[in-house]
């Protein structure tokens, strides 16, 4: 029996602000990338990722722009782990899915295949697993 491949791990830390976005997105991107993780999936993830870190801008620090947005990403055989965690207080979305946001989380929970959301604490935690469909 061969033995498991250890998990690699991507973090990164950002200030809660919409510029944030494109930053989580292109160091995701290269790490992606430097760790073989297949175009397809790779794709996903990042996708998946945008979201949820504009969700906790949005929600969690829409009147704050002192807060972080915290992201980890671990690869593990073929499948990816992404967990992005606020300390915002969470608001909710102001008008409702499709007025002029509010896809975020159904498309997260589409391309996924498991996703937990939990609120507790003053902190957000969304984990997420992908892998190939």
């Amino acid at each position: 029996m061969a033995a498991p491949v250890p998990a690699r791990l991507f973090t990164l830390s950002v200030p809660g602000v919409p510029a944030s976005v494109a930053v989580t997105r292109r160091d995701l991107r290269v790490w992606l990338v430097g760790n073989g993780v297949a175009d397809g999936l790779l794709d996903d993830v990042v996708l998946c990722a945008s979201e949820a870190v504009t969700n906790a801008i949005q929600h969690g620090y829409r009147d704050d722009t002192g807060g972080v947005v915290a992201v980890s990403v671990r690869v593990v055989d073929t499948a990816v782990v992404l967990t992005v965690t606020d300390d915002g207080e969470w608001l909710p979305a102001q008008g409702g899915i499709g007025v002029d946001h509010g896809w975020g989380l159904p498309l997260i929970r589409s391309l996924c295949q498991t996703v937990d959301l939990a609120h507790a604490q003053g902190r957000t935690v969304l984990t997420a697993r992908l892998g190939h469909r």
